[in-house]
């Protein structure tokens, strides 16, 4: 870990493809920060149009697979237990449309919730992030979006 470079945000797995044919995509701007200032959102978009959802971390991916999240389902789940999730929100957008997106600032949670899996931080140590979402007709009656690896800064 070179702390004078900010290492780039990694998308890694698969999203699974909704019942209307929406592909979910995670993303981030920037990279966690030790001291908290300034935003680190999290952003899913591509996600169906009113719809419950959520983002969910874990801290440790070491030697973990990602694993089909049921039978039949074209999701896979791509961040090893335990997990931490973020308040769940609406997707907005219009349904049967793949224009929903739900976001959440990881500093803002961090903030509220000082007791989070990870805390506190330290630079070098890594975040693995993905989005949860209600797909009533799916196997499972959810689905699940590809992944982010997030690398703390200081």
């Amino acid at each position: 870990y070179n702390c004078n470079v900010a290492p780039p945000v990694v998308t890694f797995c698969t999203a699974g493809t909704s019942t209307n044919g929406c592909t979910p995509a995670i993303s981030a701007a920037n990279q966690p920060k030790v001291t908290l200032t300034g935003t680190c959102t999290l952003t899913v978009s591509g996600m169906e149009g009113q719809k419950q959802g959520l983002i969910f971390y874990g801290i440790n991916n070491s030697g973990f697979v990602p694993a089909s999240w049921a039978g039949g389902s074209s999701s896979f789940l791509c961040v090893k237990a335990p997990p931490q999730r973020l308040p769940a929100s609406t997707t907005g957008g219009a349904v049967a449309q793949c224009n929903g997106t739900i976001s959440a600032d990881l500093h803002a949670y961090f903030l509220a919730n000082p007791t989070s899996l990870g805390l506190p931080l330290a630079a070098g140590n890594k975040f693995y992030a993905q989005s949860w979402y209600r797909d009533p007709p799916a196997v499972k009656t959810t689905n699940l979006s590809n992944a982010l690896e997030l690398t703390v800064i200081p």
